[in-house]
């Protein structure tokens, strides 16, 4: 969802329950940031990112001029057995937005006031 949207031009802003468990990722080594390094998760395949590019930019479009309904395209992508690798690359550009989006909620006292439950 974060990565359709960001492909839209729409933030997402959702109530995230659990803050305290999610992982942030980043491009380079966690090591980098030593006092964030506890609460990094797996680093952002940037070439499976670079590699379905294209393919990504062909949904969002096909999404915003309404050729394909956003639930149609959403449905498709997590139905498969196995994810395609698609899916994979729009999982990991949801995990940047994912990610910047906890880095400006940590960030800004405004929307920690927004209930996360």
């Amino acid at each position: 969802m974060f990565a359709l949207c960001h492909l839209l031009g729409f933030r997402f802003a959702p109530r995230i329950p659990n803050l305290s468990h999610r992982k942030l990722h980043a491009f380079g080594p966690s090591s980098r940031w030593p006092t964030l390094e506890p609460f990094f998760g797996n680093r952002i395949d940037e070439p499976l990112i670079t590699r379905h590019r294209d393919d990504m930019l062909r949904a969002g479009t096909s999404v915003r001029m309404g050729l394909v309904p956003a639930s149609l395209l959403l449905r498709r992508l997590g139905s498969y057995p196995r994810q395609n690798a698609l899916a994979l690359a729009l999982r990991e550009v949801g995990r940047i937005e994912r990610t910047l989006f906890t880095l400006d909620w940590l960030d800004d006292p405004s929307l920690r006031r927004i209930p996360t439950a």
